[in-house]
């Protein structure tokens, strides 16, 4: 057993003297053509005046509904108002769900 842990040990010692061999690359090279990285690299498109007024329509039409968070994590306990916007009531208390976690979401104000 004493004669295993001392070869063990030499063997180990000797690891950090061995010279390193240059490592290769496994993986293989991507070719791209100047063409494919124009492509890859295009800004995004401005939008229209008709997407404008459409998310400003959408933006102004969309009802804005309020809800009454509790967070009981910190001491005393803390209550505040959230406001979102959604098509529904849920789709709306679903964001200040997301916005407070660990918190209680109730409907109306505190």
């Amino acid at each position: 057993m004493r004669r295993t842990l001392i070869a063990a040990g030499i063997l180990f010692a000797s690891a950090s003297f061995v010279p390193a061999t240059p490592l290769t690359s496994i993986a293989p090279e991507l070719n791209y053509t100047p063409i494919e990285r124009v492509q890859a690299a295009q800004p995004k498109k401005e939008e229209t005046v008709t997407q404008k007024v459409k998310r400003t329509w959408r933006n102004w039409t969309t009802p804005s509904r309020s809800f009454c968070v509790r967070c009981p994590i910190p001491i005393p306990l803390s209550a505040k108002v959230c406001t979102a916007k959604g098509k529904t009531a849920d789709e709306a208390r679903s964001v200040c769900v997301q916005q407070n976690p660990l918190c209680y979401v109730q409907a109306g104000k505190c």
